[in-house]
């Protein structure tokens, strides 16, 4: 089986997916309700200090994304792998040289 690459339109859809679950996930973490702000990086509905409290819980959930997605690529590599793929296969689909 053969997988294509993403589009540009895509990239800019997961990308935005990826923005909305950490945001949801800040606000969750900070108390705020699914339809409060904020929405966006820079959003005047909140008082600094808010948005600066959210920013971080942002920043904590994505870096807890990062970390679910190493792990899961880990083991989706060691899966290829058990599979018959091989280093060249691996590599590709992590976008390395």
């Amino acid at each position: 089986m053969h997988c294509r690459e993403f589009t540009e339109a895509e990239l800019a859809e997961l990308d935005r997916e990826v923005a909305e679950l950490a945001w949801r996930w800040a606000r969750r973490l900070v108390g705020l309700r699914t339809e409060q702000a904020p929405f966006g990086p820079a959003d005047p509905q909140l008082p600094e200090t808010e948005r600066a409290a959210a920013h971080l819980a942002r920043l904590y959930v994505l870096a807890r994304v990062r970390n679910s997605a190493d792990s899961r690529a880990d083991a989706d590599a060691f899966y290829a792998g058990q599979a018959g793929a091989g280093y060249p296969e691996i590599a590709a689909a992590l976008g390395l040289s």
